[in-house]
């Protein structure tokens, strides 16, 4: 009867211990994630503005402006 409460107890403790390890690797798989959008639209907002800055370049050198 002893050993199965304390099989039982280890068991419930493994599974603490592995749901607790997903929830971990969850939260870093999310956060690496965050952080690779969140730099690609930092990345693509710059981009964005030297295309628009020189596309102005552009405009303005066809119409003579120096």
């Amino acid at each position: 009867m002893a050993l199965e409460k304390d099989c039982g107890l280890l068991f419930g403790t493994e599974v603490q211990l592995v749901v607790f390890c997903t929830v971990i690797e969850a939260q870093v798989v999310f956060e690496t994630l965050l952080v690779l959008v969140t730099s690609q639209l930092a990345v693509a907002g710059q981009l964005g503005r030297e295309v628009h800055l020189w596309s102005i370049g552009l405009f303005l050198r066809s119409r003579g402006w120096r």
